[in-house]
């Protein structure tokens, strides 16, 4: 018996993907093949002349090696928009309105000044909301077979944005245009806004996910305890 799978391993090559997803594919090219082989069988043709026949239909290997990796960089492609940058960006614009809708209704935040120019501010109302914020992103990121650090990624994503543009802004005002431009900005109002705007909003974006993920876990034992 003929060993299509071997046979379809070495005229593919390397894929330059997950080795389990070659087999895969590996795998189902094989059932096509011996699928029509023994069709071409059971017509009464001999064994070799079928496995010519099968082969030639296989077609070009050059051609399906290349749009097989072509398909599957296209599925990775779209799998990182719905796990990642779709939840991701739901999660950053759901946490700028909820900020803008606090500001426009002159809500203020709560201060707390280290003698410095700059001090801890926590806008209280936003920061009670991003737990909310963050088990939708976690939500959305798990609904859309999200590996659990993808998942956190999501929901912490508003406050790593905040970061980068602190990590990028700070640098290139106080170095190349004008530490004026900021007043106050040490080291010590970084800190101090870096506990406000990045910090104590990821950990709270994160309990969020974390809280969503385990209400997940109990909902889907509650419906495996439940008689058929």
């Amino acid at each position: 018996m003929r060993d299509w799978r071997a046979y379809v391993r070495e005229n593919l090559g390397s894929l330059q993907i997950d080795q389990s997803v070659a087999e895969e594919v590996a795998g189902e090219l094989a059932g096509h093949l011996e699928e029509r082989y023994e069709a071409l069988r059971a017509q009464g043709l001999p064994e070799e002349e079928a496995f010519l026949r099968t082969c030639a239909e296989a077609g070009n290997w050059k051609d399906l090696r290349r749009g097989v990796i072509s398909a599957k960089k296209e599925g990775t492609m779209s799998d990182r928009v719905r796990q990642i940058w779709v939840p991701s960006l739901v999660t950053l614009y759901a946490s700028v309105a909820a900020m803008g809708l606090f500001i426009w209704a002159g809500i203020p935040p709560t201060s707390w000044h280290l003698g410095k120019a700059r001090g801890v501010e926590l806008y209280l109302p936003w920061l009670l909301l991003l737990p909310f914020i963050g088990a939708a992103g976690g939500y959305m990121c798990r609904r859309s077979q999200g590996a659990k650090w993808q998942i956190y990624l999501v929901g912490a994503f508003p406050a790593l944005a905040i970061a980068a543009i602190f990590g990028l802004t700070f640098p290139i005002v106080a170095l190349y245009v004008d530490p004026k431009v900021v007043p106050g900005c040490d080291l010590a109002s970084l800190a101090a806004m870096t506990v406000s705007w990045v910090i104590l909003p990821g950990i709270l974006l994160c309990i969020g996910v974390a809280l969503q993920g385990l209400w997940n876990e109990q909902a889907s034992k509650r419906a495996n305890q439940e008689p058929v």
